[in-house]
């Protein structure tokens, strides 16, 4: 960047005492930032994430085998009853199907003690939890075993939002729930961190609300950032200029993401001097090389800026290029954080080319809910004829989907809409939205009833019913290869639900299918590997003939494995029912792919550390979502 600054210095000298008057105009919002700033914590309270560890083959824990013109969504109002979610309502997260922490079903420990008899000392982790009051359904020291700096730790080391959508359902209620640290300044700043981080802007501003910003810099910063997000630069800009005459701390990450925001607001001003300072200050306060601050360069001497390479595009990163041309399109989709993604989305002057494109992306980093998703696919759908789209004529790429989606919704005649579900489903499937987009069409999927005439749609309806947790509906499509005359026997799929169910009442007998399956050759090694870890991480008796078959195969050694003494930490928070401890260290274990990915090792182990904290359903969940993908399929034999 030699030549901007030997530029910006020639530029100077010709507009020396204009310069002095810009900077003496922007001292409210830069110079006050920075005195602020000076009186900061030293610390780098919220480092950016790290780099995830490199995938390991070994480990030294002991490891017993298992055998044209846009229209964008409306605003969504929330139904009576209903929880939020990111960008929509939901409904309420439903309890647990047993008292968490009695262990394996078992009830929680009674702490009787007979008269006469000398006291048994309890230990605070065989105790029942006081369970949060807010709905959530999680207890109330959700934090139990770390402070705000271990918390912190850990989510630096992680990603967020989790790629896996089981993981991302229970992180998203882990930061959102009202817990015993709520009170704390330190934990506030920092769940409010990992909700923007998530692309919960939404969330993040609720939380905010509820604060006492005008006396705390760091809220005030936190609040500009959702209102940059929320296309409000105006506002954010005031309450950038405001936090820097308000004295307090603020972490160092943020301090020099409070100047770059001051330049922005410089930038929109035209003040070209101003945007110049701002590079210069957050240089200083050690703010890496990022296309945002390159932009700035570029707007202090009115020059074309000149981008490296980087592995992140953040909001303000865009918001500021856009003040000199942009970025390119395909870059901003496959390295925009969650934020801007999510932003992209639900900003009516983002480009067509763009916005329905973010609208999936951020899907796949679980930063939109499969709901919301459905809506914007609704509202941008092209009027297409079904017999054009089962002919695979029309619109290409989100355009085909968002066509199929409505279609298969609206369609009334069960053989066609069957066909319209299946064609949404494939499609998604190529650009991995597979888990989110059965999610989305299992409304629709449920209004067909499983009937001879369409028995080829079986086993597509058991898998919707499976991803989107309709277990009823899941079971109905396989009672229809029992009749006679249906399609093939899907009795494999039951073993699944039984994994993946929570209320299965007939639990560990559905097994004997599967010992058909794999005598006959059709269950891969691979696969069955899986099955057996996870049938041992949830305590299921596994079949001898599946334990044979498994150890006559190679064993798997890739995947995902985080580095020595995770999974043992993993152990000992989970045996202590420290929850959130264990749900951070589930996400480390599993690595940034989720459970698809993750070594069998890691797979196990954190199936089982959430069975024993008492996560039953969301264990349950996990491992679904590890098996799904490579389950036998009819159509595959």
């Amino acid at each position: 960047m030699g030549h901007f600054h030997f530029a910006r210095r020639v530029a100077a000298s010709a507009r020396v005492a204009a310069a002095a008057l810009a900077l003496f105009a922007i001292s409210a919002e830069i110079g006050l930032v920075r005195d602020a700033a000076a009186q900061g914590t030293s610390d780098d309270s919220y480092a950016a994430p790290q780099a995830a560890p490199k995938k390991r083959a070994d480990r030294n824990d002991a490891y017993s085998p298992p055998p044209d013109k846009r229209t964008y969504f409306p605003q969504m109002g929330a139904p009576s009853g209903g929880g939020t979610t990111d960008n929509g309502w939901s409904p309420p997260i439903q309890g647990f199907d047993r008292p968490y922490g009695g262990g394996n079903g078992s009830p929680a420990p009674q702490n009787s003690v007979m008269r006469g008899a000398v006291p048994t000392p309890v230990e605070k982790g065989d105790l029942a939890p006081v369970m949060s009051s807010d709905g959530s359904g999680l207890p109330y020291e959700l934090w139990r075993g770390l402070d705000v700096a271990n918390i912190e730790k850990l989510i630096s080391t992680i990603e967020i939002p989790p790629r896996s959508p089981a993981l991302h359902e229970l992180w998203k209620r882990l930061i959102t729930a009202q817990s015993g640290d709520s009170s704390n300044p330190g934990f506030t700043a920092l769940r409010l961190e990992a909700l923007y981080r998530s692309g919960l802007a939404r969330a993040a501003a609720a939380e905010i609300a509820k604060q006492n910003v005008q006396d705390s810099p760091l809220l005030l910063t936190l609040e500009a950032r959702n209102e940059l997000a929320s296309q409000h630069p105006d506002k954010a800009c005031e309450l950038v200029a405001r936090s820097a005459r308000v004295k307090g701390d603020i972490p160092a990450r943020l301090k020099g993401e409070a100047i770059m925001m001051a330049g922005y607001c410089s930038a929109i001003r035209n003040d070209t001097a101003g945007a110049g300072l701002a590079a210069d200050m957050a240089r200083e306060e050690g703010v890496e090389t990022s296309l945002g601050l390159e932009a700035l360069d570029a707007i202090s001497i009115k020059a074309k800026p000149k981008y490296t390479r980087v592995k992140k595009i953040s909001l303000l990163d865009y918001r500021i290029a856009e003040r000199v041309g942009g970025l390119p399109h395909q870059e901003v989709l496959e390295k925009g954080e969650p934020a801007l993604l999510v932003a992209l989305a639900s900003d009516p002057s983002t480009p067509v080319d763009l916005g329905l494109p973010a609208t999936e992306a951020a899907a796949r980093l679980n930063a939109l809910s499969p709901e919301t998703l459905a809506g914007i696919y609704r509202v941008n759908a092209a009027a297409v004829s079904p017999d054009d789209l089962l002919a695979d004529r029309g619109p290409r790429g989100v355009a085909r989907r968002a066509a199929l989606f409505k279609a298969a919704e609206t369609e009334h005649s069960p053989m066609r809409k069957a066909r319209l579900i299946r064609a949404f489903l494939d499609d998604a499937k190529h650009q991995g939205l597979s888990m989110i987009a059965a999610k989305m069409i299992a409304p629709a999927a449920a209004e067909l009833r499983p009937a001879p005439e369409i028995n080829w749609f079986a086993e597509t309806g058991v898998e919707i019913g499976l991803a989107s947790g309709r277990y009823d509906m899941a079971r109905n499509w396989i009672r229809l290869g029992d009749d006679p005359g249906g399609t093939g026997s899907l009795g494999h799929w039951r073993a699944l639900l039984d994994i993946a169910d929570p209320n299965e009442r007939d639990r560990g007998k559905n097994f004997a299918p599967l010992e058909d399956y794999v005598a006959r050759g059709r269950f891969p090694a691979a696969a069955l590997y899986r099955l057996t870890t996870v049938l041992q991480a949830l305590n299921y008796v596994v079949p001898l003939p599946l334990w044979e078959a498994a150890n006559k195969a190679p064993q798997p050694t890739s995947g995902y494995l985080p580095e020595t003494g995770v999974l043992t930490e993993l152990q000992v928070a989970s045996k202590k029912q420290e929850f959130g401890h264990t749900v951070l260290l589930v996400m480390k274990a599993l690595g940034p792919n989720g459970a698809e990915d993750a070594n069998l090792i890691a797979l196990g182990d954190s199936i089982r550390a959430l069975e024993r904290a008492g996560l039953d359903a969301d264990a349950r969940r996990l491992a679904l979502e590890a098996l799904l993908p490579s389950w036998p399929r009819l159509e595959e034999n």
